[in-house]
């Protein structure tokens, strides 16, 4: 079953360049496209789609407040942001609006792939390199409150906690399989362990909890 994506940017040569990339994956289907934030808001309410890929500056109604009013009036479609904003400001804002992901318009292909296959499933996704960056300010924030668990105390193995490690430093499934030497398949299967045993949804949520109980530095 395919997954279908409404793209929302004002710049038209980037829409058509996506459109071109999304179709290289047999399982991606892109159903509409929006110059403004008020035409994404209309389209998504019209075709339904599975994820909008939002940018988060664009004239009319930006990516935020589309996002807010989008997922007020249907919170089963999913939002990626994709954007050139770095800055840790517009992160929190569209995430706090409703977006389950943030990536970077210079991001790679397959990065851009998996963001999208995850954030259609349900999960938040948060580019690696952002994700680091937001856990380093978490730290900070944190200070002398991050509390020490060892992961037998977690129910967690060796292997899982290898994961964690990785994941905490913003590593996404082919690369820890990679590392691990393990399949894909075999990532994918322990992260959903992993999250089972701690009561959690996503990595990110992941990366966070695995900070807070210091079984990450």
């Amino acid at each position: 079953m395919s997954i279908r994506i409404l793209l929302a940017d004002d710049h038209e040569l980037l829409r058509q360049g996506l459109i071109k990339l999304l179709s290289i994956e047999p399982d991606f289907e892109v159903v509409g496209e929006a110059k403004n934030g008020q035409e994404a808001l209309e389209l998504a309410l019209k075709l339904q789609p599975d994820v909008v890929l939002m940018d988060v500056n664009m004239p009319a109604l930006n990516g935020i407040e589309a996002t807010k009013r989008l997922r007020e009036v249907n919170p089963a479609i999913r939002i990626l942001a994709l954007t050139v904003c770095t800055d840790d400001q517009y992160v929190h804002e569209i995430i706090r609006a409703g977006a389950t992901g943030y990536v970077l318009k210079d991001v790679d292909s397959a990065t851009l792939f998996e963001a999208i296959r995850v954030v259609a499933e349900g999960e938040a996704y948060i580019q690696p390199s952002l994700l680091v960056r937001l856990l380093d300010e978490f730290k900070i924030w944190r200070g002398k409150e991050i509390n020490q668990f060892t992961p037998e105390e977690l129910g967690l193995t060796e292997r899982e906690m290898e994961i964690v490690q990785l994941i905490s430093q913003g590593e996404n499934n082919k690369t820890i399989a990679e590392k691990l030497f393990i399949s894909e398949k075999t990532v994918k299967n322990h992260v959903s362990s992993i999250l089972r045993k701690l009561d959690l949804t996503d990595r990110t949520q992941l990366a966070v909890y695995a900070l807070k109980k210091g079984l990450v530095k």
